[in-house]
C-alpha cells in the first residue's frame, strides 16, 4: 500500500499493491488510484489502513 496526492506520486501508486490517492489530489491523480481517501488534514492516511487491515 502507497499513499500519495500528487503527480510524483503517481509511479509509487502504479507500483503499489494498493495506491491509495489522498482526497485533495486533484481529479487527474485520483483516476490513477485504486482506492480514494479522505484529505490529509481529515485523518485520510489513518481512515484508509483502518479500513484495508480491518482494525
Amino acid at each position: 500500500m502507497a499513499f500519495g496526492d500528487n503527480y510524483n506520486d503517481l509511479p509509487m501508486l502504479e507500483l503499489a499493491g494498493i495506491g491509495v490517492v489522498m482526497g485533495n489530489a486533484n481529479d487527474e491523480v485520483k483516476e490513477k488510484g485504486d482506492y480514494i481517501t479522505d484529505k490529509n488534514t481529515e485523518d485520510g492516511v489513518a481512515k484508509a489502513i483502518y479500513k484495508f487491515l480491518k482494525i
